[in-house]
């Protein structure tokens, strides 16, 4: 049975709805100044003028009463863009109440496994948005994850263990999760935005690929299941000089990916969006965040990874002072205006940001001393999550790797003739080759071909490093994209247990509801699948020769330098030359 959800019981707390139906060429109603919160506009509780509302497509400002008013569609999300200095109700998941869902006949009936949209009836004579007054901070951090990912219940407690007990008692006013929140079994819904409200703060969602509802034959309608529980699948709201826009950049069904998934923004989103934009000042930081980056690092051969139809949406954004951020990939890179690799067809005009995924490598590998999988990305960054720090329309950004602090930013390997003998046995399938072959991995014989690798998170092609061997005179690292990460490499490869397989038509249905209660990781996937921080993987991976000229001993070295905005970063390793 297909139900309204938790946005449809928030939406008769937090929006105002008569029972008397109209004509429904129009929605209208009224944006007020819900002083005491209760989702109802009392006797001296005023409209609230010159706030967006959008039904998806238009886009108008209230009246000096808060009254708007908009074309009607059969199938449409009506939501208000929050201003700055205003908030919107949250329900008991942290979850911003700012949209309606009108879907007369609910979702299609191929849309079984799992609950989709109950029919919504008529369209109310009045869609009331209540909103009440908070500090209009120019300064603020938010808390940006990427891919969660959870497949079950298990991996529901790691989510819990790690970024949501990290984030507990934060400063920032709120979180953007970037999408595949879920790994396809939507039935994790509950209990999912349960875990993730009880960081405390408003959760803003992005939908994602693994968040679809497979079942739809209609791009329109793939993100039924999604809706009942979170609302508006696109939207935008204000903090400070700050616009934030959220997209749904999943198209699916795809004509031109047999059915899959691509990665596009469709014609109505663009329009909307650009229709959102024209009440924006040209003044303010806008900050785009969608679930499949505008131009990918390890994908960026790929149509299906990156957004079709980026040139127009380039256009659109022209002059302004833009960020995008995303996930997908598991991986984090920056980018910066003017960069370009191979298959983007063009330079990007504006920063753009990949942001890592809380979940890493799909909550793969051994575990931490807190039973959570270490779980290292595609690009050898450990899993957690961004900062970001916004005054007035500027900001700065900082990862935050799970369980080490803030200035823990890199980690330093050496890439030698023994590490690639070690690599090469286990690629080409040697099971007796494991993590005890590389005891003595910083212990130095042949200096001549031994390279330091620093891996630095947060770091792009525009940064300069240096690396000190025993207090010497620095020598600048050279950024590479040809190179592979020893350090990862040895946390991805010697343990397989917990890489899952993909496979989502091979699961097991149980009167067609997928039961996350009942399964763990997969089998592990062939060891080809997961040789994940080789060239071409990394954009943050740096390189010094080891000096040949080091006497036997121990020895230190020392990779130090300045992230982009300036704050000083540093790392030291110990090793010996034999």
């Amino acid at each position: 049975m297909k139900r309204a959800g938790i946005t449809g019981i928030a939406v008769s707390l937090a929006v105002m709805l008569t029972a008397d139906v109209f004509a429904e060429d129009m929605v209208t109603g009224n944006v007020f100044w819900d002083k005491n919160q209760n989702g109802v506009q009392d006797r001296g509780e005023p409209g609230i003028e010159d706030v967006c509302v959008s039904n998806g497509k238009e886009v108008v400002k209230t009246t000096k009463n808060g009254i708007y008013r908009l074309p009607a569609y059969e199938d449409m999300v009506v939501f208000v863009s929050k201003p700055s200095g205003w908030m919107t109700p949250v329900n008991e998941d942290n979850i911003p109440q700012f949209s309606y869902i009108h879907k007369p006949a609910g979702s299609p009936s191929e849309i079984q496994r799992f609950r989709g949209l109950e029919p919504t009836g008529p369209l109310p004579a009045n869609v009331d948005f209540p909103l009440y007054k908070v500090k209009d901070d120019q300064k603020f951090n938010v808390i940006v994850t990427g891919d969660t990912q959870v497949y079950n219940d298990r991996e529901i407690n790691y989510l819990r263990n790690s970024l949501v007990k990290e984030v507990q008692g934060t400063d920032a006013l709120f979180c953007i999760s970037m999408g595949d929140n879920l790994g396809d079994d939507l039935s994790l819904f509950p209990r999912y935005l349960d875990v993730m409200g009880q960081m405390g703060i408003p959760v803003y969602y992005v939908p994602g690929n693994h968040d679809l509802d497979f079942d739809a034959t209609s791009d329109r309608d793939s993100f039924d299941t999604h809706k009942s529980y979170i609302g508006a699948t696109y939207y935008s709201f204000n903090y400070g000089d700050v616009h934030f826009v959220v997209l749904d950049d999943v198209e699916y069904p795809s004509p031109i990916h047999n059915g899959s998934y691509n990665g596009k923004i469709d014609d109505t989103q663009m329009e909307w969006l650009a229709n959102d934009l024209a009440h924006v000042p040209m003044d303010k930081l806008i900050v785009l965040n969608m679930h499949i980056p505008i131009v990918s690092d390890v994908d960026r051969t790929s149509s299906q990874h990156q957004v079709d139809n980026r040139e127009e949406l380039y256009a659109l954004l022209k002059g302004r002072k833009v960020v995008s951020m995303a996930g997908h990939t598991h991986t984090l890179s920056h980018f910066a205006p003017g960069d370009e690799l191979v298959g983007w067809g063009q330079p990007t005009p504006f920063n753009q940001i990949i942001v890592g995924a809380a979940c890493g490598s799909w909550w793969s590998g051994d575990f931490d001393e807190a039973g959570i999988p270490i779980s290292y990305m595609r690009d050898g960054t450990p899993r957690g999550y961004m900062v970001f720090s916004f005054q007035g329309n500027k900001y700065e950004e900082i990862y935050k790797a799970h369980g080490k602090p803030f200035d823990k930013q890199m980690n330093l390997s050496f890439l030698t003739l023994d590490f690639m003998g070690w690599y090469d046995r286990i690629a080409s399938g040697d099971t007796s080759a494991t993590i005890n072959d590389l005891e003595f991995r910083d212990v130095l014989e042949d200096t001549a071909s031994a390279l330091l690798v620093a891996n630095i998170w947060g770091a792009s092609m525009h940064d300069n490093y240096y690396c000190s061997f025993d207090n010497r005179r620095p020598v600048e690292a050279n950024w590479t994209l040809e190179m592979k990460d020893p350090y990862a490499l040895a946390l991805q490869l010697y343990v397989l247990r917990g890489v899952p397989g993909f496979s989502l038509w091979n699961k097991i249905w149980d009167n067609n509801i997928y039961m996350g209660t009942n399964f763990g990781p997969g089998n592990a996937v062939k060891l080809d699948e997961w040789l994940w921080t080789v060239e071409d993987r990394s954009t943050h991976l740096f390189v010094c020769q080891v000096p040949t000229d080091l006497e036997q001993g121990v020895h230190s070295v020392t990779v130090w330098g300045k992230d982009m905005y300036g704050h000083n970063i540093q790392e030291v390793k110990v090793f010996e030359v034999k």
